[in-house]
């Protein structure tokens, strides 16, 4: 059985083309945006006498993408913090919902060895942030979420 020139320049040509799409799908995807940054940002929330207050303790930027949301929640809980992204004209970018840092669920093995789940409440905790740091980012507004709608907590101007 003989095969001609042309069915072998045919597989040849085939072998290249799929060589070289695999070479371009493979660059596409190590291919990072340089201008991409995250921002951490490190709180201590403090309850005293029912008022709440937050400090930051400190912020880190550096470069990076966040591999998914940090958040599924649509809408928070009473009690929960409201984490709000704005620009330097205070318009909002962003909004995320932080779990209640000061009511930690533990979950522990009692003295008859069961298993057991406990919800303490706490005067102090600290909390962390860890966000993709939009271009035009200017102030990251923590509220808590009450029963009459919002309380301002934090106002933190990113550096």
């Amino acid at each position: 059985m003989k095969i001609s020139k042309t069915t072998y320049s045919l597989i040849l040509l085939i072998a290249l083309l799929s060589c070289a799409s695999k070479q371009q799908i493979a660059t596409d995807e190590t291919s990072i945006n340089p201008q991409a940054k995250l921002l951490f940002l490190n709180f201590e929330i403090t309850k005293l006498n029912g008022d709440k207050t937050i400090s930051l303790i400190n912020q880190l930027t550096t470069d990076g993408r966040l591999k998914k949301n940090i958040s599924d929640n649509t809408k928070g809980n009473l009690g929960d913090l409201e984490c709000l992204i704005l620009d330097e004209e205070g318009k909002q970018l962003e909004k995320y919902y932080i779990k209640n840092p000061l009511k930690k669920h533990i979950e522990f093995i009692n003295y008859s060895g069961n298993f057991e789940k406990k919800m303490l409440d706490l005067d102090h905790s600290e909390f962390s942030l860890k966000l993709q740091l939009i271009p035009n980012t200017e102030y990251v507004i923590i509220n808590e979420i009450t029963s009459e709608g919002t309380n301002k907590l934090s106002t933190t101007k990113i550096k």
